[in-house]
């Protein structure tokens, strides 16, 4: 057993892997988190199943990272999708790639990942966890204080606070101030994997409260994934949103608004939904018609009536066009604390490639409260397990 104690902030995914990989290696580990328990956002995360990575190759994985591109290239290269899945076994926890390429435990919850996580920590005789401790303060000389007036002194740290989103979960971001005061740059917190708001009518609330458009296409500017499109009383969420979320946000913030455009039935081109619209029967009502020869469902003919000139509405030509292109204009994101993720957090810069801070040798930052973003879909969690095992490695050299 290595003497060297680590002091860890923070109990979710990035802070109990250093946790797990430093007590493997030999060192003592005091971990520190404000909640009752570890793992919360984890846990709520992994309710409807819990995505653990993707699939997909390297080289596109990385490009996910958007702005820090590159950096996470290395990062995944040190500890890939793969890794993570070896890493799983060592917990008793069989992987699966779905179809879509994203990559789920067998049989366990994320509950029992979590249980068998704790057991195999709680093994290590020089491990100790200390919940409902809120951190309130970090000097130049990493002494923590903590509810209670509990000062430790840490000799080596890695802070894993989370970012800004669920704060009911303890990933409220109150730790940015306490960062900014020792002159660390944290960028301002902003939503992401989030939905976005825009008026309906008093009818389409009626009709459409909540329900999917499954297997449509959404792009904004030039890019455009496949997905699904959630519509709410406030307006739009669900996977496909998410994925273009940033940008999305980024048009909102500079121009006050977001076109988006979705294609209804992307598996048709126009020539052939123009012609299965004009074999409507006489006596067919539109609606029915729509149903029928095109699949589509009662929330996208209801959406199609709420965003469409209802003059020219019933004209093939027009109609087969706004299947194919339907514009939809959105205005705000919804509130910080309903986003999945956010963007935000300690700026990059103020860290060495090994994610300690440059002015606070001994200080870590890993997972979610650096200044990344991704999209659902596994990105979320591996990030913070190639961030957190870039610093136990570093730790360990």
């Amino acid at each position: 057993m290595n003497k060297e104690k680590v002091t860890i902030v923070g109990a979710g995914p990035s802070g109990l892997f250093c946790a797990y990989q430093l007590l493997k290696r030999g060192y003592a580990v005091d971990l520190y988190d404000q909640m009752s328990g570890v793992g919360k956002k984890f846990l709520i995360a992994g309710d409807g199943g819990l995505n653990i990575t993707h699939s997909e190759d390297l080289k596109t994985f990385a490009t996910r990272y958007g702005k820090n591109e590159e950096a996470f290239s290395s990062l995944l290269n040190d500890f890939s999708p793969q890794d993570l899945r070896s890493w799983c076994e060592e917990l008793e926890v069989k992987t699966f790639v779905g179809t879509s390429g994203r990559v789920f435990p067998e049989k366990l919850k994320a509950a029992e990942i979590l249980l068998n996580w704790l057991k195999v920590l709680k093994s290590y005789q020089n491990f100790n966890l200390f919940l409902k401790h809120r951190l309130l303060n970090v000097s130049n000389d990493k002494e923590l204080t903590f509810e209670g007036e509990l000062k430790v002194k840490a000799s080596t740290v890695i802070f894993a606070l989370g970012g800004a989103s669920w704060g009911k979960t303890g990933s409220d971001g109150k730790w940015n101030e306490l960062f900014e005061n020792l002159g660390i740059e944290v960028e301002p917190f902003l939503p992401m994997n989030c939905g976005f708001e825009r008026p309906w009518s008093e009818h389409f609330i009626s009709k459409v409260d909540r329900t999917p458009l499954k297997n449509i296409t959404i792009k904004v500017g030039n890019q455009k994934v496949r997905g699904e499109v959630m519509l709410t009383p406030f307006g739009m969420e669900g996977g496909g949103i998410y994925a273009l979320s940033n940008i999305i946000r980024d048009y909102i913030l500079k121009e006050g608004k977001c076109f988006i455009n979705l294609d209804l039935k992307p598996d048709f081109d126009n020539e052939t939904i123009l012609k299965k619209i004009k074999a409507k029967k006489p006596k067919d009502s539109l609606s029915n018609h729509l149903r029928k020869a095109l699949k589509l469902d009662k929330a996208a003919i209801v959406l199609l009536r709420e965003l469409t000139n209802r003059d020219t509405f019933e004209k093939p030509e027009y109609l087969a066009e706004q299947i194919k292109n339907l514009k939809v204009e959105l205005f705000s994101m919804r509130p910080l604390s309903e986003a999945i993720s956010t963007s935000g957090g300690v700026s990059f810069t103020g860290l060495t490639s090994d994610l300690e801070v440059k002015s606070i040798p001994g200080m870590y930052v890993v997972g979610e409260m650096l200044d990344w973003e991704a999209p659902t879909g596994g990105y979320l969690l591996q990030g913070c397990f190639s961030t957190a095992w870039r610093v136990v490695e570093a730790i360990t050299k």
